[in-house]
């Protein structure tokens, strides 16, 4: 039986919150990744609660949250903390909600530009999704994430959601899955990372979008050709978990690769990503 939920639960800081290794200063990202991780656990109500609060001090006056207490901006970390808040529906959320939508990538409207875009990159640059920062360009992984964190919110037929959903579709990779940002660059096609294809994945099956675009990164996903780590591992469960397939080699893997302490290389971001599909549960 997987330690995992018991190392998480241990790792908790006294704010609330929980750092990326244990001990280690409270970040909104792994606090929210544990949040969705024990959300369901009786047991853990009253450090979930603990956390909740932790987390919505952590928000700021425009409605979004940075990367831990020390910073003063909104990014794309509002995503992570709505998505873990999306069930407590005040007024927090609401503002949450607000930033998220109200945020945009940059978008490329001047038909010259668009022109050599679409001919270098094979992207269009007319349709964007969300940034890391406000003001700048969208990537694959701030924008599925945030999808997700709408769907959490039940906040599915916006404009914004439904561009979200083209500009993932748009820069799909076409022999499978996705990267961080293009599927293109000038020195050719990119490769796909685990993470943006599992994340993309998930929130386009939250938002029931099945192509050949899905399906193609489903075969990416289900390849046996990677290094055989904790990381790749937890990607894929997760992802198989959301999305409705079978986990058990990923669990069979991970319980291969399981600490004594329950963790998975002492990080209990990637330790939450695994107790979110279903380790320990």
């Amino acid at each position: 039986m997987s330690r995992a939920p018991v190392f998480l639960r241990e790792s908790q800081n006294a704010d609330g919150g929980w750092g990326y290794k244990r001990g280690g200063m409270s970040f909104v990202e792994p606090t929210a990744a544990v949040m969705l991780a024990l959300f369901r656990s009786k047991e853990s109500d009253a450090q979930v609660q603990h956390a909740r609060r932790f987390l919505t001090s952590l928000q700021h006056a425009d409605g979004g949250w940075g990367v831990a207490a020390v910073d003063e901006e909104s990014g794309w970390m509002t995503a992570w903390a709505m998505w873990a808040l999306a069930t407590a529906e005040n007024e927090a959320t609401a503002r949450g909600q607000s930033w998220l939508l109200e945020s945009v990538g940059i978008r490329v409207t001047d038909p010259k530009q668009v022109q050599g875009i679409q001919k270098v990159l094979k992207i269009d640059p007319r349709v964007t999704g969300w940034a890391w920062q406000p003001g700048d360009a969208a990537w694959v992984f701030p924008t599925a994430l945030t999808l997700l964190a709408l769907d959490a919110l039940g906040v599915r037929d916006h404009p914004r959601a439904q561009e979200g959903i083209q500009y993932l579709l748009d820069r799909a990779i076409p022999s499978g899955g996705w990267n961080i940002g293009n599927p293109f660059m000038v020195s050719g096609t990119l490769p796909p990372t685990v993470e943006c294809t599992a994340l993309a994945l998930m929130a386009l099956h939250a938002f029931r979008v099945e192509n050949a675009s899905t399906g193609r990164a489903r075969d990416y996903i289900a390849r046996e050709d990677f290094t055989q780590t904790a990381f790749e591992w937890v990607w894929r469960a997760l992802c198989w978990q959301k999305t409705g397939a079978p986990t058990k080699r990923a669990f069979d893997a991970l319980a291969r690769l399981e600490s004594a302490d329950g963790s998975f290389d002492g990080n209990v971001f990637t330790t939450a990503l695994a107790v979110m599909a279903g380790l320990g549960q």
